[in-house]
């Protein structure tokens, strides 16, 4: 039976991560009989537990070792894993793994990966020196492949696919698990609500009191708001900030909840407006139009994927600019769900190529030796 390691951000209660992870398990499963995957997780017992696979500590080395001697492949993402934006322990970090994984002559695959910023000399150097040696890459976006090829990355050739989250099935969402989250918050059931989705972002304010005043002028007009959070606690902390600075209390969901939980409260929004990308993802693959904050350039790349519009970066956002944006939105929803449908439905498939080179690389590659 094929092994599969699998390295990323997972088991830290992020729900893009958790829901990558979902939708790469699930679609692996589907192409290779008999997979085993391994995830290297912080959290192994809840990760082995909700996916109902086998999971190690990501920090036990020498139990990483041991898993991949056993594997026939390294899977290194998907997400944001090759950045250095937040500080230089995550290139390090995965890097690491790669490197581990091609000391002992395993075949490595770069799964939906977002590259860069990559700022610093020795990030963009360790990436140069350890991707080039790696057996195949698919990336999440086209910026994310000039990133690579602006760092000296050339072989293997670079895919462009999608996100992996962008491969789930909605047709798997149990829309009565956000009904009982509703029931359970004392929120009323059956009014279509605008979905917030806030993080906290290099210690900056200004931008909390402008959403809290375009939150405002939406309730003004019989609009109900609620804040969803995609990261437990901190995404929960910052929406009572900004609820604080409001003239009326917003809903706000202050329980954890794990994608699945997320994606069927999301079906009772009409409208989301969002900082984190994997929540402008929920809300697309759902058909539901999207508003995006930018923080990072992967919102940008992502919001022109599907030719939806930018409120505005939060270094920088200003209240009219955000409150127009959300009103063309608005008055322009049926003919956006319509596009909207359409351009997610390419990006599914392009998502789930992702899995298919994986699955032939496993039936059909060789172990590559280390260049």
């Amino acid at each position: 039976m094929p092994r599969v390691v699998i390295s990323g951000y997972y088991g830290f209660k992020n729900n893009g991560d958790e829901a990558m992870l979902y939708a790469m398990l699930k679609a692996l499963d589907q192409r290779i009989q008999g997979l085993v995957p391994v995830v290297l997780s912080r959290d192994p017992k809840a990760t082995s537990e909700f996916f109902g696979v086998r999971a190690v500590p990501r920090n036990d080395l020498s139990l990483i070792i041991s898993e991949i001697r056993r594997a026939d492949l390294l899977i290194s993402g998907g997400g944001g894993l090759l950045q250095d934006v937040t500080g230089p322990n995550s290139i390090l970090y995965y890097l690491g793994i790669v490197f581990l994984a091609r000391l002992m002559k395993k075949p490595v695959f770069f799964y939906g990966q977002g590259i860069g910023p990559v700022r610093t000399a020795l990030g963009r150097v360790l990436i140069r020196l350890v991707a080039n040696k790696v057996g195949f890459i698919t990336v999440r976006d086209r910026e994310s492949k000039a990133e690579l090829l602006g760092l000296g990355v050339l072989r293997p050739k670079v895919e462009v696919t999608a996100d992996p989250a962008l491969g789930l099935d909605t047709g798997d969402i149990n829309t009565e698990l956000g009904t009982r989250i509703l029931e359970d918050s004392g929120i009323p059931i059956g009014e279509e609500m605008v979905g917030v989705s806030v993080r906290e972002w290099k210690g900056r304010e200004e931008y909390k009191s402008i959403i809290a005043r375009v939150c405002d002028e939406l309730m003004r007009r019989g609009q109900k708001v609620i804040f969803l959070p995609m990261h437990y606690p901190g995404d929960v902390t910052v929406s009572r900030e900004i609820a604080s600075l409001m003239a009326k209390p917003p809903y706000i969901i202050e329980k954890q909840l794990n994608f699945k939980e997320m994606l069927s409260l999301m079906t009772h929004t009409r409208l989301i407006v969002g900082m984190r990308l994997h929540f402008l993802i929920f809300g697309a693959i759902l058909n539901i139009p999207v508003v995006g904050i930018s923080y990072d350039p992967k919102v940008d790349s992502f919001l022109s994927l599907v030719d939806m519009p930018t409120g505005g970066s939060v270094e920088k956002l200003d209240y009219n600019q955000l409150l127009r944006c959300i009103d063309r939105v608005e008055n322009a929803s049926e003919k956006l769900k319509t596009e909207l449908g359409y351009k997610v439905a390419l990006l599914r498939r392009e998502a789930l190529r992702g899995a298919d080179l994986v699955a032939h690389m496993v039936n059909h590659g060789k172990n590559q030796p280390l260049r």
